[in-house]
């Protein structure tokens, strides 16, 4: 009650950069949404240089992510998208034997003989790329480290005796040339079956929760400072709900506070993430009026899935005139990093054929040194509590919290009869602090976002028992398809309800609505 009585009822501050002004009245406080800095180099780490290693050297100085020494996220954001062009690593049991998502493979045959992560580095510089991912861990579940909580791995297999590392040869062969190391693991594990297996069900345990949360504490803790986290076979396999986002946000930020989390969340905006994601292969392809930070990944070649595959190395890879013109040069002033699939055979080498389209693309690139910096961002979710229940006025509550999106299939509700309609949420007890609510309008699956239904005029209630609300804001948004987020000073609570007042059509819709603390 304090809070409230603290603060003055005056228009909202406008949001800026990607999120839209919600135009928005009730409590504000004067530092909320405060924590995003709009500091930086105008010309960003990855601007201006044709030595590709000191490039992503002083790129990478922005990214360090030294756990005593926490930095703004949007200085963090601003700091990624300088980086511009990156390697994305799938390597794995797939490259040897199976097929997408399948369980218990015969690991043994991970052979990489002559591994040279060097030759993986080497190719990424002369390609003028700064940075690179790993899959650590696919939806199969073989881990490419030696994880103490599973025997499925590269320490269970004949491969060097199974003293094989290959993250840790990765991220330093990546430092050794100047590039930022970063990580991908699927919180899918069709293998243990986290989330399921692929004859069906999302099903997860606690068991399951503390499995992945060990597998994550191992990666951020093993491997020196990982400038970003690349999840996948989370928010489209079973949600952010079941496996909570709250509760593993926390835990990356507390074992790496400057790591950047990213989920294939199939929106084209950051919800529940500091970067979106982009999968061309899927059809998508960042928006041409994006403000936000972004990530496209396309494939340089085909094969199993996204790992390689015999036809592989013959294959004609992506043109230069495809990197360059049709990515690099679109994607680069939409603040959108190109990560570009190049993955290693089966003696863990990069095939010719890639390797020499890499310095063919460097030969014709280097990165625009008058590229604007990243817009400012305004408040973003950077402390979510992920909610365990929703009710509503009419349609199906859980569809606006489940977390559930896939690009061809997306779990969005949709209220029934005259407006006002509403969603209340349920964060399972009071919270101290809660100031801010997200909204995500509808999504199409196959097509992407949508302004059916889209919110125009909404309401913000607080209540401790659920039987007695109270107004904390009020306010407009745009008709448009980018993610919403208004903030409020922050109150205890543990119901928040989004009443939408007025509706672009005929029925309010929301792909997702998040809440978080203001701190």
């Amino acid at each position: 009650m304090s809070l409230l009585l603290a603060c003055s009822d005056e228009p909202a501050p406008a949001a800026r950069g990607g999120v839209p002004a919600d135009g928005g009245t009730g409590a504000v406080c004067d530092n909320v949404g405060g924590s995003s800095a709009t500091s930086g180099s105008e010309n960003g780490g990855a601007a201006g240089s044709d030595d590709a290693a000191g490039t992503a050297g002083a790129a990478g100085e922005g990214l360090d992510p030294t756990p005593d020494a926490a930095r703004p996220l949007e200085e963090l954001q601003r700091a990624y998208v300088d980086l511009r062009f990156g390697m994305f690593i799938h390597f794995g049991i797939l490259t040897y034997t199976g097929s997408w998502a399948e369980p218990n493979l015969d690991i043994a045959e991970f052979n990489p003989t002559n591994l040279d992560a060097e030759q993986w580095a080497d190719a990424a510089v002369s390609a003028k790329m700064t940075y690179g991912v790993l899959t650590t861990r696919h939806h199969d579940g073989f881990a490419l480290w030696d994880s103490q909580v599973s025997d499925f791995d590269v320490a269970s297999v004949p491969w060097r005796n199974g003293q094989g590392d290959v993250v840790r040869e990765f991220v330093d062969a990546f430092r050794k040339r100047g590039l930022v190391p970063g990580l991908y693991y699927s919180v899918w594990d069709s293998t243990r079956g986290v989330g399921g297996t692929m004859s069906g069900g999302t099903s997860v345990t606690p068991e399951q929760v503390e499995y992945v949360k060990a597998q994550l504490t191992e990666l951020l803790t093993g491997y020196g400072p990982i400038a970003i986290l690349v999840f996948d076979g989370w928010s489209w396999q079973m949600g952010h709900q079941r496996i909570a986002y709250q509760e593993i946000r926390e835990l990356v930020k507390s074992l790496q506070p400057n790591c950047l989390i990213m989920d294939h969340t199939h929106l084209i905006s950051p919800w529940d993430a500091d970067v979106a994601a982009i999968e061309e292969p899927k059809g998508a392809f960042v928006a041409a009026d994006n403000t936000y930070p972004a990530t496209q990944g396309q494939k340089i070649v085909s094969g199993n899935d996204w790992f390689w595959a015999p036809a592989s190395e013959t294959e004609e890879p992506l043109s230069v005139s495809n990197v360059v013109d049709g990515h690099l040069a679109i994607l680069e002033p939409r603040w959108t990093n190109f990560l570009l699939n190049c993955p290693p055979n089966r003696d863990g080498l990069l095939d010719r054929n890639v390797v020499d389209r890499l310095a063919e693309v460097g030969n014709a690139w280097s990165p625009d040194p008058n590229r604007a910096p990243l817009p400012a961002q305004g408040p973003q979710n950077e402390h979510p509590y992920t909610p365990v229940a929703a009710t509503a006025t009419s349609g199906i509550a859980d569809y606006a919290i489940d977390g559930k999106n896939d690009y061809h299939a997306y779990s969005v509700w949709q209220s029934r009869g005259p407006m006002p309609q509403s969603v209340t949420l349920d964060l399972g007890a009071v919270k101290p602090d809660v100031g801010l609510l997200g909204y995500v309008p509808r999504y199409v699956g196959g097509a992407g976002p949508n302004t059916d239904g889209a919110i125009t005029s909404y309401t913000v209630l607080v209540s401790e028992d659920g039987v007695d609300f109270t107004t904390v804001k009020s306010g407009t948004w745009p008709s448009d398809t980018k993610m919403k987020i208004t903030t409020f000073c922050p109150v205890a609570a543990r119901y928040v309800r989004l009443q939408a007042n007025r509706v672009n059509g005929t029925n309010a819709a929301a792909t997702e609505i998040s809440i978080g603390a203001v701190r």
